[in-house]
């Protein structure tokens, strides 16, 4: 028994010694290109304030706050929308003048930094860190409101320029570490997409304003923001690892090891597929990760689920992105007195009018009130342009708002 038992010592210490090494190679890699290992890794130094996003938004907390409570009960994702619900958002938005001109100054900003403490416990940071961009989906629901109050009084340059601020707000969500700001990102992103349809449909806009929309879209590198994310949310998940304690006993170590070193693959496998068009990910077999025997390998399992919605999320808005630049040229056309009959009369780019999701070109359906424009989506049907139950994913005809002028 007592030889039995020196056995299994030797080789739990060569287990241990070979599955660390392994590991400490894997992570040297990740120091050598400069990507963060830790909640630590991802501190900056600090921005001067009126270079800082995040600042002015911050100032502006109190009000938005204010007018979110105002508004609770008016629904405005909500088509058609009635004029006592846009009438009480004209009342709320008026009572706080000054929030417009400190998101613009935001807006204005190259860059974004909450200054808060990276160099505490992942269960203290993570609280501080979706309370910020849970606060940002707040500012971007103002600009929402805004965007439809605008587009109501027939203001649409002002209103195109609401929606080109929740872009910008969504850039600067981008700079935030982690997959759940990525996806606030995205969501805020979104509103401003919709919001863009509905005043680019709504009537006439001038050229300058439809030039700031596309400069500002041509600034959206996602698989740079999705690529972020993953890096960002790799220095978080070991964090959270290491601050759990688990398999830090030395009989486990190996274990836990191969375990890590098992996390560290499953992202990195996904970092090698972001630049890769998403048609050719969904045709090509799925990466082969080594899943080692260990009770923790469960711990990169349960992000794999995150790590796929979170590249779909990113494609349907690359997707949608696309279908409002062709929503634009269309209208823009229209407006000049030029008949659409297709994608050919609008002379885009063809990375413009391309489906992420297929390769081909986006669809357009016409229909009484406009056209459609639409991504086949995820399941690779052609759902004919239904956008309600997000068969498809792109943008219709809305229905006009009342006005108030």
């Amino acid at each position: 028994m007592g030889s039995l038992i020196a056995v299994l010592l030797i080789v739990n210490a060569v287990f241990v010694w070979r599955s660390g090494t392994a590991l400490e190679s894997r992570l040297q890699t990740v120091r050598d290109v400069g990507d963060p290992l830790s909640l630590a890794d991802l501190a900056r130094e600090s921005i001067p304030p009126e270079d800082n996003a995040a600042v002015y938004y911050r100032r502006a907390k109190g009000d938005i706050q204010a007018i979110s409570q105002e508004l609770s009960s008016v629904r405005t994702d909500d088509d058609p929308m009635n004029l006592e619900d846009l009438q009480t958002i004209e009342r709320a938005l008026s009572a706080y003048p000054d929030v417009v001109s400190l998101v613009e100054r935001a807006g204005g900003c190259s860059d974004s930094y909450h200054d808060r403490d990276y160099g505490g416990t992942f269960a203290e940071f993570l609280p501080r860190g979706l309370e910020h961009v849970q606060y940002d989906r707040s500012v971007a629901r103002y600009l929402r409101d805004r965007c439809l109050m605008l587009t109501a009084k027939g203001e649409r340059d002002e209103a195109l320029r609401a929606s080109i601020l929740t872009f910008q707000l969504a850039r600067h969500l981008d700079r935030e570490p982690t997959i759940v700001a990525y996806l606030v990102a995205t969501a805020v992103r979104d509103i401003g997409l919709e919001t863009a349809n509905r005043v680019l449909r709504s009537g006439p806009v001038t050229d300058s304003a439809r030039d700031a929309l596309d400069v500002e879209l041509g600034l959206h590198d996602l698989t740079e923001s999705y690529r972020h994310a993953l890096i960002t949310e790799r220095a978080f998940g070991l964090t959270s690892f290491n601050e759990q304690n688990l398999g830090q006993s030395w009989p486990s170590r190996g274990f836990w090891n191969n375990a890590v070193i098992y996390y560290l693959d499953v992202i990195d496998s996904q970092l090698a597929l972001a630049p890769q068009p998403y048609h050719q990910v969904l045709q090509a077999d799925p990466p082969e990760v080594s899943r080692p025997v260990s009770p923790w390998a469960m711990l990169a399992d349960i992000v794999v689920p995150s790590i796929d919605a979170t590249r779909q999320a990113t494609e349907r808005t690359r997707a949608k992105i696309r279908c409002l630049r062709i929503v634009e040229s269309v209208t823009r056309l229209q407006q000049q007195g030029v008949e659409v009959t297709g994608l050919a009369d609008l002379k885009l780019p063809e990375e413009d009018t391309t489906d992420p999701f297929t390769g081909k070109p986006l669809l357009m359906k016409k229909l009484p009130e406009g056209w459609v424009i639409y991504s086949v989506g995820n399941d690779l049907k052609d759902g004919g342009g239904k956008l309600d139950d997000q068969s498809d994913f792109g943008f219709g005809p809305v229905p006009p708002l009342p006005s108030l002028e």
